[in-house]
């Protein structure tokens, strides 16, 4: 069997374990956020336990874009919550998540290949040191963060109906989809053409934002909240969670990638001098000196 095949192998049954475990006290407590956060506390612990013996907290990673389907559906099934809202909000959620994990499962490589943060802090921690980083920052914080964007989500999910003010918000995930899927296709393409050369990918959106993946999922979270607030799901301030997602990637997630970047990449720095870090915007003009 090779690597990757039993890698998405194990994978597979893993998140069955951990979404069976975590179903477990959903199903006993009545009320709907917290009985969301208990199935994303347990699920995660299951995932954290067994990165504990098996070294690879890149098992982690496909939870970002599996988990909110599984919760959303776990609320629609367990409330009866079968509305045009619910259900059209929830496709959405699905083509995000389907993408996602496509892209994720499209670059997997097999078991204990730990994505390049993950080998950071484990080289540079001592063991105890990455017990706590990885139960905590590695896997936790992502799971809270998660949750708190989704909260938004559960509160578009009670409401009856259809109201077409939804569509804003779903037009706005949707948007951060579709950024997401260019870049995707942008960056594969340009890796398999100029494969060994150590470039900076700057063709189609890349040109225009060194981000524009990380932009398309903030735009995603974004259009979670404003379906959130559109429908008048709840009170304004309840969906503010998504705001988390967007400190965890604008102050962790792009500036450790920049770092990356800069110490592997020798073009990196004419490329950030020229390109807009997130917003796309034409790139800047570069100063040449030339002899008269």
């Amino acid at each position: 069997m090779q690597a990757k095949t039993k890698g998405l192998l194990v994978n597979l049954l893993l998140y069955a374990a951990a979404f069976a475990v975590g179903a477990i006290p959903f199903s006993l407590i009545d009320d709907l956020l917290l009985a969301e956060a208990v199935f994303t506390a347990a699920a995660t612990m299951v995932i954290f336990i067994v990165t504990c013996f098996i070294p690879d907290t890149s098992l982690y990673d496909p939870y970002w874009s599996v988990a909110p389907v599984v919760m959303l559906l776990l609320a629609m099934v367990k409330y009866r919550l079968f509305s045009p809202n619910a259900i059209l909000f929830f496709t959405c959620v699905c083509l995000w998540a389907i993408r996602l994990t496509g892209n994720w499962a499209l670059t997997y490589k097999g078991l204990c290949r730990e994505d390049w943060r993950y080998r950071q802090f484990r080289e540079k921690c001592s063991p105890v040191g990455f017990f706590f980083i990885n139960f905590a920052g590695l896997q936790f914080i992502p799971t809270i963060v998660v949750y708190l964007g989704l909260v938004g989500g559960f509160g578009v999910l009670r409401t009856g109906g259809f109201d077409p003010r939804l569509l804003i918000g779903l037009f706005v995930m949707l948007t951060g989809v579709a950024l997401e899927l260019v870049s995707d296709r942008a960056i594969h393409r340009f890796l398999r053409e100029h494969a060994g050369e150590g470039r900076t990918c700057d063709a189609s959106v890349w040109r225009w934002s060194r981000h524009p993946n990380y932009l398309g999922e903030l735009t995603f979270w974004l259009g979670v909240f404003l379906c959130y607030l559109l429908t008048g799901a709840g009170k304004w301030y309840l969906g503010l969670g998504f705001l988390s997602i967007f400190a965890l990637f604008l102050f962790v997630s792009i500036p450790m990638m920049e770092k990356h970047n800069l110490e592997r990449r020798a073009d990196y720095e004419a490329y950030r001098a020229r390109t807009s870090v997130l917003i796309p915007l034409p790139p800047k003009k570069e100063n040449r000196n030339t002899d008269e």
